[in-house]
C-alpha cells in the first residue's frame, strides 16, 4: 500500500481519487493513534509504583525567565513515567533486576526514564543543554550543523534562555521538573566532544529521542563513539522519525538512513550492534553491547 494519494488509482463515480486519498488519511490517523497508544500504554502487567502517580511539584512561576514551559504532555508525571517503564521493559529488560548500574543519559528531559531506574536500585546522572532546534535559518539550528563546528553561535535558545559565552549555562528548559525529582545532572553541549566525562565511568549510557538535536546525521557516528568511550558495558540509542522537512531534504535522507545502517552494523570500540528495535514502524532503537 501507497501514502503517496498521486499513486492511488481513481475510477468510478470518483475520478479524482478524492474518496481514496480521505480512505489513505483517515487509515493514517488512525495508525498514528495505534503507534501512541503502544508507546504509552501497559505491555506488561509489571506493578506501576505507587509514587509514580504523584504530579510534579513545580508551578508556573518555575519557569519565570524562560518564554514558555515545555509541552503540556511532558509535563504530565504519570505519563512520562509510564512511557519511561516501556521502554525499559522493551529495550532494556535486563536493568529490571541485578546488580546496581551507573547510566548516564544524554538530554534528560524530565527525567523519567532514570526515575524509573534509580527506582530499580540503579546510580543516575543526566545530562541537558539549552534547546537549539528551532531558528529562522538553518545555520540556526542544531540539527543542521556539524558536530564540534565552531562556526554555530547562539545568544539565546528556543525557549528564550541565554547562552553563554563558552557554553557553561546555569538554566535549562527542564529544569524545575529536575529540580522537583532530585536528579544528578551535567550540564554540557552533546553536539561537542568530548564530553566532560572519564573513559568508562559508566556502565550505561543512553540517547532516547535525542540524537538529532545534536548534529547532522552525518555526524552521528561521532556522537556514538563518544557514548562508547564513557560506557563499560552498554549504549542504547533511540531515534525520532525523520520530520516531513528532513524527508524532503535528500542530503539530510540519505546521510539519516547511512546512520541507522551505521548503528545496525555496529562494530568498533568493543561493541556490537546486539538489537534493532521497531518505534513508531521504524528500526530507530539500537543497542549496543560491550561484546
Amino acid at each position: 500500500m501507497t501514502d503517496d494519494p498521486t499513486e492511488l488509482p481513481t475510477g468510478g463515480g470518483d475520478p479524482l481519487g478524492v474518496g481514496r486519498m480521505q480512505d489513505v488519511e483517515d487509515i493514517r490517523r488512525a495508525y498514528m493513534k495505534m503507534v501512541r497508544v503502544a508507546d504509552i500504554g501497559r505491555h506488561f502487567e509489571t506493578p506501576v509504583p505507587a509514587e509514580f502517580n504523584q504530579p510534579y511539584t513545580v508551578t508556573e512561576t518555575d519557569w519565570t525567565g524562560m518564554s514558555r514551559p515545555p509541552q503540556g504532555k511532558y509535563l504530565n508525571r504519570k505519563r512520562n513515567l509510564r512511557r519511561a517503564m516501556n521502554r525499559i521493559q522493551l529495550f532494556m529488560p535486563e536493568l529490571l533486576g541485578g546488580a546496581p548500574k551507573r547510566i548516564f543519559e544524554l538530554s534528560t528531559a524530565h527525567g523519567a526514564i532514570l526515575e524509573v531506574l534509580r527506582h530499580y536500585g540503579h546510580e543516575v546522572m543526566g545530562n541537558d543543554y539549552v534547546n537549539m532546534v528551532s531558528g529562522d535559518t538553518p545555520e540556526q539550528r542544531a540539527i543542521y550543523r556539524r558536530a564540534n563546528d565552531p562556526g554555530f553561535v547562539r545568544d539565546k535558545d528556543d525557549y528564550g534562555l541565554p547562552i553563554p559565552s563558552g557554553d557553561q549555562i546555569v538554566d535549562w528548559p527542564y529544569r524545575p521538573i529536575i529540580d522537583s525529582i532530585g536528579i544528578p545532572m551535567a550540564l554540557f553541549d552533546a553536539g561537542r566532544t568530548p564530553y566532560p566525562l572519564e573513559a568508562q565511568s559508566f556502565d550505561y549510557v543512553l540517547s532516547m529521542q535525542a540524537i538529532e538535536h545534536y548534529c547532522h546525521p552525518q555526524d552521528w557516528m561521532t556522537i556514538v563513539d563518544e557514548m562508547c568511550r564513557i560506557a563499560r558495558q552498554g549504549v542504547f540509542l533511540l531515534l525520532n522519525p525523520m520530520m516531513p522537512e528532513m524527508t524532503a531534504d535528500p542530503v539530510y535522507a540519505q546521510a539519516f538512513h547511512k546512520a541507522r545502517a551505521d548503528l545496525r552494523d555496529f562494530d568498533r570500540h568493543g561493541f556490537r550492534c546486539v538489537g534493532c528495535h521497531l518505534h513508531w514502524g521504524q528500526a530507530l532503537g539500537f543497542k549496543l553491547m560491550r561484546l
